[in-house]
């Protein structure tokens, strides 16, 4: 059975926190605010609606799950065990193809993808981790560099969405969705203003960098995004070393970044900049209507 996080009982949010603490990558990673079961019981009775869990006789994981036109996507996928993921993923499949989806996306870990090619699911996209000790350098800035603020989010926007429209990844269908992704990760609560940078002046931002908090000493780039007009420039590379130099003076001791392994250009530019690659996450689909009727 399968069911929003709002609507479950203390019981399930009691599991649940429970399965976020025996995960510390995990809590890091999509719980970093949150570093007792106290912290996250809070936390998960506000998650937004897209959270759900999946139970059978026990609960078998937390996840964030997303439907458009049929299809189901998940992501921030926290199993109670790994060896669990062939259970979830046909306990899942089968609730999904009862709500009439059609057609199912699954991020996770690389390590999990041979188990899930068993459950007929094929590789779409991966995702690779960058990280780099913080270190101050005397990097200067190409363009006037400043913080972002709420008044520049709508342009920016606009400007994400221009990032990525004309590229191979399209992450983004309109620039109201660019818009949504900021301000989640502008409203979340290790949002690091200080150590965001946007590129320009007078609101004609053409590059932007922005920055989340982990943990008291780890930071990640959440977005990172310059125009195609003005790509090249070394405006991405500028506004990395000044985070890490905010990041610096802070004293956090590294830097993180996921980026899409079809993206070259951000691959090596996180190479030069002597990030080193820590983990991979790859996206498998599957057609849910013709592999259940197997």
């Amino acid at each position: 059975m399968i069911s929003r996080i709002e609507k479950a009982s203390s019981e399930v949010l009691d599991e649940i926190a429970d399965l976020v603490l025996a995960n510390e990558h995990y809590r890091k990673e999509s719980f970093s605010a949150y570093p007792d079961k106290r912290s996250i019981l809070t936390a998960l009775r506000h998650l937004s609606q897209e959270w759900t869990v999946l139970q059978t006789e026990q609960t078998l994981a937390l996840f964030s799950l997303s439907e458009i036109q049929g299809h189901a996507s998940v992501d921030h996928l926290c199993l109670k065990t790994p060896e669990s993921i062939t259970d979830f993923a046909s306990e899942l499949s089968n609730e999904l193809q009862k709500a009439g989806m059609t057609d199912i996306s699954l991020t996770t870990e690389g390590s999990l993808i041979e188990k899930l090619a068993t459950q007929g699911f094929t590789t779409k996209s991966s995702i690779i981790s960058f990280s780099r000790k913080v270190s101050e350098t005397q990097f200067m800035p190409i363009l006037p560099l400043t913080n972002p603020n709420g008044r520049d989010l709508s342009s920016l926007a606009n400007l994400m969405y221009d990032a990525y429209a004309k590229s191979m990844l399209q992450k983004y269908a309109s620039s109201e969705d660019a818009a949504r992704r900021l301000r989640e990760i502008t409203s979340s609560r290790g949002y690091l203003v200080d150590c965001s940078f946007v590129s320009g002046a007078g609101g004609n931002y053409v590059s932007a960098c922005f920055a989340r908090s982990t943990s008291d000493t780890e930071a990640n780039i959440s977005e990172l995004f310059t125009h195609p007009l003005y790509r090249a420039r070394g405006l991405a590379t500028s506004e990395v070393m000044m985070t890490m130099n905010r990041l610096s003076k802070r004293n956090y001791s590294s830097l993180n970044v996921w980026v899409d392994e079809s993206n070259e250009v951000a691959c090596r530019l996180f190479s030069k900049l002597k990030f080193e690659q820590t983990n991979k996450k790859v996206t498998v689909s599957r057609n849910l209507v013709r592999w259940l009727k197997l």
